[in-house]
């Protein structure tokens, strides 16, 4: 199966930006700027990417295609570090959980024979399950920085009280990462259905 992107295509594509912008405009989201930048970013990436991905798809050397993957691994931790609102260690600890789930869920794929190790499918894939795991990193650190804002005194109290760092923000660290799973969990459970 051959796609091509035709004009026809690409004028439908810009019609629902236009609507997007129309509605944020109108509604005075405040979204208009990033809205055209993400735009010419996306285009511009795409692109890009296009181009690089055919080559690599022909080139076929394992090597290529294992440093394209973690291109996508340290671009999508770079931008899960940018949601944490200045959290120490942000930047390892997102190329980590990002790296390792990555890593785990490619090779389970690979070792069951559900994917070979050819770039056609790895890249893809790598970058799907990356984007997947930025999401859910971002809701994270989002939530646990606005959670320790809003519970700053309950945390106080139990430091206080004598309770390590550990015990006293446990219910905030739980609550984020529930917080940035449910996304992928509300996806399993409709993955033959919605999606």
């Amino acid at each position: 199966m051959n796609l091509a992107v035709n004009n026809q295509s690409l004028a439908l594509a810009f019609g629902l930006v236009l609507i997007g912008l129309f509605i944020g405009y109108r509604e005075k989201l405040g979204i208009d700027k990033d809205m055209i930048i993400g735009v010419i970013r996306a285009i511009i990436q795409l692109v890009i990417v296009g181009y690089l991905l055919k080559s690599v798809f022909r080139l076929n050397i394992v090597w290529v295609t294992l440093a394209l993957m973690l291109v996508i691994i340290v671009n999508a931790s770079y931008n899960a570090m940018k949601r944490s609102n200045g959290l120490p260690q942000a930047w390892p600890i997102s190329f980590l959980a990002i790296f390792v789930s990555t890593g785990v869920t490619l090779g389970v794929l690979v070792a069951a024979g559900a994917i070979r190790l050819i770039p056609a499918q790895m890249i893809p894939i790598t970058g799907m399950i990356a984007s997947n795991a930025m999401v859910a990193i971002g809701l994270c650190y989002k939530n646990m920085n606005q959670t320790f804002h809003d519970q700053r005194q309950q945390v106080l109290e139990k430091l206080a009280l004598g309770a390590d760092l550990k015990e006293a923000s446990m219910s905030i660290v739980r609550t984020s990462i529930k917080t940035g799973m449910q996304p992928t969990v509300d996806s399993a459970k409709t993955v033959g259905i919605v999606s």
